[in-house]
């Protein structure tokens, strides 16, 4: 059995397209997330922000920023040229992380971008917590546009009350997915969901192993998104390996040792855990 484990970090850096500024201030976020990610909100600052990380040995980097207010990353489009210059000039490995990406989008960014993480969230989720007039079927028809367009696709789902797992259903009847990414609900200080619950081990793992009944052949990941309080953060971790993860972002010392205890070769990837199997030789740092 093979554990694949991503840091990011330094050579996988997350870049934010609007700075700190997004149009939704969604209730999880509050905009905290993106004083974590480097600004680049013009061409050129892209460019050279790229270029410079590029020089510094990184491999990749993923595309991110503030939502506009019909659901898609702010300056994603007016971007599309400097991305693509980017990859022509750099090779760094391109994710982004789009929302409801607009068909012009799509277009535009064309072959330039390797991979994309597409949330799938509940209809109640993209009201009550985005705040926007859309439903999860928008964005599963998102999802098949970018599929249509030639675009790897991996489908994320954030799990919260534990029954995430059924937002995946239409995916069943597509295109085999290679891999599908779980996060888990933080709260999140300085946001108004800061003193809900987080999710239990117990709904984490539930969640997983239904994705892993529904997709017997994909590899799944336990994303970068999850708490991380000492105690939690490892139960969450041991249930995910428990439900069948092959991939896990920044995993504790703890589930280490427990995975290896149980039979589990690591393996080191410097990037994110969406990275398809095809470029993973590119991020490889070592086995264990």
């Amino acid at each position: 059995m093979i554990l694949k484990t991503y840091y990011p970090l330094p050579k996988f850096p997350p870049i934010s397209l609007s700075g700190t500024t997004c149009r939704l201030n969604c209730r999880h976020c509050n905009r905290e997330y993106l004083r974590g990610m480097a600004p680049a909100t013009t061409p050129e600052t892209l460019t050279a922000t790229c270029h410079e990380l590029a020089a510094k040995g990184a491999i990749g980097v993923l595309l991110s920023g503030g939502s506009t207010r019909e659901g898609g990353i702010l300056n994603m489009r007016e971007m599309a040229d400097a991305v693509r210059r980017v990859k022509a000039e750099t090779g760094l490995i391109i994710n982004i992380h789009p929302g409801l990406m607009s068909d012009a989008t799509i277009e535009a960014l064309g072959d330039s971008v390797d991979f994309v993480s597409l949330e799938i969230p509940s209809t109640a989720t993209v009201r009550e917590v985005f705040g926007l007039d859309a439903t999860t079927d928008d964005y599963i028809a998102a999802y098949h546009r970018m599929r249509a367009a030639g675009m790897t696709v991996v489908p994320h789902i954030s799990v919260y009350d534990g029954t995430e797992d059924r937002l995946l259903a239409p995916l069943t009847a597509s295109a085999p997915l290679e891999v599908i990414v779980v996060i888990v609900f933080t709260p999140t200080r300085d946001t108004p969901m800061a003193t809900e619950a987080a999710p239990t081990p117990g709904m984490v793992g539930g969640a997983i192993a239904r994705v892993r009944a529904m997709f017997p052949d994909t590899e799944i990941s336990l994303g970068c998104m999850r708490p991380r309080a000492r105690e939690l953060r490892t139960a969450i971790e041991l249930a995910a390996l428990d439900a069948g993860v092959e991939r896990m972002v920044l995993p504790s010392r703890r589930t280490l040792i427990a995975a290896r205890d149980r039979g589990h070769e690591i393996i080191r990837l410097d990037a994110c855990c969406a990275l398809p199997a095809s470029q993973e030789h590119l991020a490889a740092h070592r086995a264990t």
